[in-house]
């Protein structure tokens, strides 16, 4: 009998479940965790945009000086990176897959030659995650004397 009027104090002492306050409380502080990780997330996406924009500028810097080795000078600023894909000799693509390479954001990658920046050698410029030439997230290289 003592036992039993034990066992249903306990029972009676102790909580059924949780309150609407408190799960509303843990609720707000797993969106609170989520936010912070997809933000963390979404940062570390373009930063892997940004430096897989980098290689490919510098693959088709690479491409272009196997193009001057091979035709005597980088292509003028009209002929531009489209023979660089099609040579007009009819040699093979000095890209990988005969197209012209676009940035991680779907663009056409802007080529001078000369470089603007008083270089002698090609310049080679990614718009960025903007898409827009001449701001300040654009990914560029070319003339390796004046970077």
């Amino acid at each position: 009998m003592m036992r039993t009027l034990l066992t249903r104090r306990r029972r009676v002492a102790s909580p059924r479940g949780m309150t609407l306050l408190e799960i509303m409380i843990v609720v707000a502080i797993l969106g609170l965790i989520a936010s912070v990780v997809v933000v963390g997330v979404m940062n570390s996406f373009e930063r892997a945009r940004i430096s897989a924009s980098r290689l490919k500028v510098g693959q088709i810097l690479q491409a272009l000086d196997m193009y001057r080795a091979n035709e005597g000078d980088y292509p003028s600023q009209s002929e531009g990176l489209r023979v660089v894909a099609n040579p007009p000799n009819g040699g093979p693509s000095y890209f990988k897959d005969k197209n012209i390479p676009k940035d991680e954001w779907g663009q056409e990658f802007v080529y001078f030659y000369p470089a603007r920046n008083g270089g002698s050698g090609p310049e080679v410029i990614s718009k960025g995650p903007d898409r827009n030439e001449g701001t300040d997230d654009d990914i560029r290289a070319g003339d390796k004397g004046k970077e």
